[in-house]
């Protein structure tokens, strides 16, 4: 069964990018790394600044896959 309504943003331990990069927690600097449902990454870096990662055109990058946290 589908799920209802939008998926929610999940915060995990890395995330393979669609220009073929990997960003991960606790790697130059970043705290925690966020996908959300529209293919979107956010990073929180040690200065508690959040922010989306952009590609060289200025455009979001999409993960392609991710690394859970199980806590």
């Amino acid at each position: 069964m589908p799920r209802k309504g939008k998926k929610r943003p999940i915060q995990v331990w890395g995330a393979d990018l669609t220009n073929g990069d990997r960003v991960n927690a606790g790697e130059n600097d970043i705290v925690s790394v966020i996908v959300h449902g529209d293919r979107t990454v956010t990073v929180t870096d040690v200065h508690n600044d959040e922010k989306v990662l952009l590609d060289d055109e200025g455009e979001p990058v999409n993960w392609t896959g991710y690394v859970p946290r199980q806590n």
